[in-house]
């Protein structure tokens, strides 16, 4: 048996599907599939009955869970155990958003790759869901998300700064609040972004037409357009202000409290945290 084939069964349970569970663990489907194969065939039971396009797990298969969970979790304490003394190595997998990303980790990596040099890190870019995701099917050891207050009893969520966001607009846009946006051309980040999802609510609650818009995956994308005079905009006010201070956008006004989202660190509840886990969590902290 190979560690990969566990892991490669925990992520096929948590997503519940092995095409996910390849884009989760970045394998082609049909090392996927092989993986469940071989670890079936050395049980000699199946662990999936495929029903259709749908799988379910059978009673062995959900016997062996909870076995696989307890392996992997000791696994990821073998990986990272200090070698010598209070050395901290090890690995850290980290998931950020692309605004988390730019603005808020360089300087936390910076500083921590400094005084551990021997901890390899990997960072993965990628929206506040699918980042969730992540840490739920064990790709990610810990994700810096940008969002509404993290609900998940699944998740340990901890707050480390409020960050506002702004409404922008091209500066020859004839409106000076949000609420006169009704018919504008409304730019949005990528549909499973929280960006998006609020930013929609928003709209809907003010009554404000968003069926002439334009989509964008990348922050940077949508500023530029902003910028061109494509439309209107919601983004968080770091990523806005070098453009507003040089006037190629303008801030729109709004009638209601200034909109806001959180800078959280996110990992999930039973995830063992190693040294370098735990002194990675410290310097986020300390940003606040």
């Amino acid at each position: 048996m190979d560690i990969r084939q566990f892991q490669t069964f925990k992520t096929v349970v948590d997503v519940n599907s092995f095409t996910k569970a390849a884009q989760a663990l970045q394998y082609s489907q049909a090392t996927i599939t092989s993986h469940i194969h071989q670890l079936e065939a050395e049980l000699g039971v199946p662990l999936f009955d495929r029903l259709g396009k749908k799988i379910q797990l059978t009673a062995i298969g959900q016997e062996l869970y909870p076995y696989v969970e307890d392996l992997l979790t000791t696994y990821s304490k073998i990986k990272n155990l200090s070698a010598v003394g209070e050395m901290v190595t090890g690995d850290i997998r980290i998931g950020a958003s692309e605004t988390m990303m730019i603005c808020r980790l360089g300087s936390v990596l910076s500083s921590y790759k400094q005084n551990y040099p021997k901890v390899n890190i990997s960072c993965i870019e990628d929206d506040c869901v699918h980042l969730r995701r992540r840490l739920h099917s064990g790709e990610l050891d810990i994700a810096i998300v940008l969002e509404p207050k993290v609900n998940d009893p699944n998740l340990i969520a901890e707050v480390f700064s409020e960050e506002p966001l702004v409404f922008i607009g091209g500066v020859n846009l004839d409106i000076a609040n949000i609420e006169e946006a009704d018919g504008e051309c409304i730019i949005f980040s990528g549909k499973d972004c929280s960006l998006r999802r609020y930013f929609e609510r928003f709209l809907l609650d003010k009554g404000i037409d968003a069926s002439n818009h334009l989509e964008f995956s990348s922050m940077e994308a949508i500023k530029q357009c902003v910028a061109n005079g494509l439309g209107i905009s919601l983004v968080p006010a770091v990523r806005a202000e070098a453009l507003l201070r040089e006037q190629k956008v303008k801030k729109l006004g709004c009638r209601d409290k200034e909109p806001l989202f959180l800078a959280q660190m996110v990992y999930h509840k039973i995830k063992w945290l190693s040294p370098a886990h735990r002194k990675f969590i410290e310097y986020v902290l300390a940003e606040r």
